[in-house]
């Protein structure tokens, strides 16, 4: 049910596009209130469903920062997941997300879309933890898709973490950086390292330093800062709210995320299947991409791998990545 709307001109870059829209939504799913915006370039694109990771860490404002161009493809949606954003309502905050509801919400969604655009199917993307929901809300509801597209894509988070660890402790050696080895070393890594804070830190710091974190050439606090609070569309409560979702979605759905292997929950996909890969990327492994590639059953699947990129290929090498969205994902339908 819709609640609120508006709609402004699109500006990608600080640069008004007079054809094209943004519109942003609070609609009511499952009971609660969840933020959407809508990119349009109004010339009838199919329509595309961004679902971003974190969990709980929306996309929006880092697209927006580096200029992506999915609008060019399509009528976007980004949709703030539950607790996330422009979704997040501090007094629900007491209560855990599911990954059931997560589900939920992400078919109503879809619905909803596909109604407001008289659309029968529509395309769907995941990133990181977006690949976690999206395969699983693809695999129960294939007839509301063209394709799948996963980009970080997960397999076994808790294979991709240790690949991670070993990585970042064999680059430091291979660097003779004795200072990071130590650091390293220190840290005893084991199936809870989603609730070990020092294992965070040496994966951020390593990640970021080696080359295979959020982007090869690095991304910092203070840079995300800086995309979240120039982010336009967004009021300064919800800016801020991307902050406190972040850590209420992690605390809620980590366990979720990071013990259950997608092969096992998600053997067959009944509809195209895209995953579109960073080499480099340390925080969903690209070797836990190929097993999930590998794995699954699908009618038509293809994979792709970005030899520059780490964990954000859409923006790293975003020109081959627009050309592969447009002549092989588009170009196969």
């Amino acid at each position: 049910m819709l609640i609120e709307s508006y709609e402004k001109p699109l500006i990608n870059k600080n640069q008004i596009n007079k054809k094209g829209t943004v519109t942003k939504e609070y609609i009511e799913i499952n009971g609660a209130r969840q933020g959407l915006i809508i990119e349009s370039l109004n010339q009838g694109k199919p329509l595309l469903l961004f679902l971003h990771g974190g969990p709980g860490f929306p996309v929006y404002p880092v697209n927006k920062a580096n200029g992506t161009k999915f609008e060019q493809l399509f009528d976007v949606c980004y949709w703030d997941q539950r607790g996330a954003g422009m979704s997040y309502e501090k007094k629900e905050a007491k209560n855990p997300l599911t990954v059931e509801q997560m589900v939920e919400d992400t078919i109503q969604v879809v619905n909803y879309l596909r109604k407001k655009y008289s659309q029968d199917k529509i395309y769907l993307i995941g990133h990181s933890w977006g690949t976690y929901l999206g395969s699983i809300v693809a695999s129960k509801r294939p007839e509301l898709f063209y394709a799948y597209i996963g980009v970080g894509q997960i397999g076994s988070q808790k294979d991709s973490e240790k690949e991670t660890y070993d990585y970042i402790l064999k680059t430091a050696m291979d660097r003779n950086d004795k200072r990071a080895i130590k650091q390293i070393e220190k840290v005893n890594f084991d199936e809870n390292y989603y609730k070990n804070h020092s294992y965070a830190v040496i994966r951020k710091k390593f990640t970021e330093k080696y080359g295979g974190g959020f982007k090869r050439d690095g991304y910092s606090f203070i840079e995300t800062l800086k995309d979240i609070f120039s982010c336009p569309n967004y009021t300064f409560k919800e800016r801020m709210n991307i902050l406190s979702g972040s850590y209420y979605s992690y605390q809620s759905l980590a366990y979720a995320m990071s013990t259950i292997d997608l092969l096992k929950l998600v053997p067959t996909l009944n509809l195209p299947v895209f995953i579109l890969q960073g080499l480099h990327d340390y925080l969903t492994t690209h070797a836990q991409a190929k097993r999930f590639y590998e794995s699954i059953e699908s009618p038509y699947k293809e994979m792709y791998t970005f030899e520059n990129s780490s964990h954000t290929p859409f923006i790293e090498e975003h020109e081959l990545f627009y050309k592969i969205m447009r002549d092989n994902v588009l170009g196969a339908m």
